[in-house]
């Protein structure tokens, strides 16, 4: 019986440690529009399924990594990873289809333990934890600092300079001659907010540019009522500006609240107000191919979006109870359209874009660290040259693709490396690691500090 209530002893023991040293990590994969956040998460969980294999195996601590659970049973809205495998075996392969509304990512990892206490801990335990949602509603995150007059005083700002001036033509002159206290005409609402959401879809395709609110309009997802997506900026509107019941200000005010407090604040504090680690991935090579414009455009928003988020631990207080990020990747993406000398020549465009912003992140004692990133190489480098093969056609191409500065000028004026659009490579399957550039590098940095 002494064997038998030690042996019992030493179970609880383990299965007590076990529940202590399990862990999970909140990772906010952050990025606007087309920056890749799909492939991402799908050649992580790739990656992380395949660990035995390439590069992972031989960094630490994956070389103790014994299993991976991707769950997708008991979870509302799973990351749908199999029809993304599915669109990049495919023949043609194809790239995932991009974000259309939220979904969770929820990966359990199970590591043999290390050190002199291995017996009694037994299997350490560590879940990674990740949203997946459309980037055009990170866009919506500065409108938690504004009221609606505040906005209008934006909108015209912005409708002020091309090309958003050009893109909005006589929209901009209705909203501009529309009285805020006059009565609303509810068929003139419904039409202008259909002319807007149009105008933020050409801002976005034919300028490449990123700020483009509400963002919403673009990608709704569900539980929105439509009727909550309509309204517009009111450009002769300002800060101080009235109108009674009835009113074009004061239906478009009651929906702009409704849409900043309910929707908007909602997604924030339920999906990113306790994020352990940020991920922020920024496609910096098509803006650079677009111009001028586009970068400030891009710069106005990624400024925007880093000042939303609470960085930094300041006290043991709010490291108990209210946890902030404490570390923020910073990620170029899609580098494998250049040759890989020039792949860190485009990160540190993208830090110098945005030099300022991490500057105050680094002072809340984050830890900033940047990786030029190709979730999926699609291009292979022979001589000075890639190889690759192009969205909709058959075979492959040999190019050069354009110099990156080392530096981005204070202008934002750059020659555009005049980007091909790529396809997936051939042969891709869930069993094997999917080819890219730096995954091993950001997974290791995401589960630096844990104690494992």
């Amino acid at each position: 019986m002494g064997v038998l209530k030690k042996a019992g002893w030493i179970e609880q023991a383990r299965q007590q440690a076990d529940r202590l040293t399990a862990q999970r990590i909140r990772i906010g994969v952050t990025g606007l529009s087309a920056a890749g956040k799909t492939t991402f998460i799908t050649s992580l969980i790739n990656q992380l399924e395949n660990h035995q294999r390439g590069l992972l195996a031989r960094r630490s601590p994956f070389e103790r990594l014994e299993s991976v659970r991707w769950q997708k049973e008991n979870l509302d809205r799973p990351f749908p990873y199999l029809d993304a495998l599915q669109s990049l075996s495919g023949e043609p392969a194809q790239w995932p289809q991009s974000t259309q509304d939220l979904s969770r990512v929820l990966i359990d990892l199970r590591f043999r333990p290390q050190g002199l206490l291995r017996k009694l801990q037994g299997t350490q335990t560590l879940k990674l934890e990740i949203l997946d949602y459309p980037g055009e509603w990170l866009l919506d995150l500065p409108l938690l600092r504004m009221n609606y007059g505040q906005w209008c005083e934006q909108m015209r700002g912005w409708l002020a300079v091309d090309p958003r001036r050009a893109l909005s033509g006589a929209m901009r002159d209705r909203l501009l001659a529309l009285e805020p206290s006059a009565g609303l005409d509810a068929e003139e609402l419904k039409a202008l907010t259909e002319q807007w959401t149009d105008f933020l879809k050409r801002c976005r395709s034919d300028a490449g540019l990123a700020r483009n609110q509400p963002g919403r309009f673009l990608l709704p997802g569900s539980g929105v009522a439509a009727d909550m997506l309509s309204f517009v900026p009111l450009l002769a509107a300002n800060q101080h500006s009235m109108g009674g019941p009835g009113s074009w200000w004061a239906e478009c005010e009651a929906r702009f609240n409704y849409y900043r407090d309910y929707i908007v604040k909602g997604f924030y504090d339920e999906h990113f107000s306790r994020l352990d680690r940020q991920v922020l991935l920024v496609d910096m090579l098509a803006p650079m191919d677009a111009g001028q414009p586009a970068l400030e455009d891009l710069k106005g928003a990624l400024e925007a979006v880093l000042e939303s988020f609470r960085y930094g631990r300041n006290s043991l207080f709010e490291k108990l109870f209210k946890p902030r990020i404490n570390g923020l990747a910073v990620c170029a993406t899609k580098v494998d359209q250049v040759i890989p000398g020039q792949q860190r020549a485009v990160q540190q465009c993208l830090e110098d874009l945005i030099t300022d912003s991490l500057s105050e992140v680094r002072h809340g004692g984050v830890d900033v660290k940047g990786f030029p990133l190709s979730a999926i190489r699609a291009a292979r480098q022979e001589g000075e040259a890639l190889v690759a093969g192009l969205v909709g056609q058959a075979g492959w191409v040999r190019y050069q693709p354009g110099s990156i500065p080392e530096h981005l000028p204070l202008d934002l004026q750059v020659n555009g490396p005049e980007l091909l659009r790529l396809r997936p490579p051939p042969g891709l399957h869930r069993n094997e690691p999917f080819p890219h550039y730096r995954m091993d590098d950001l997974l290791s940095w995401i589960l630096d500090g844990s104690q494992l």
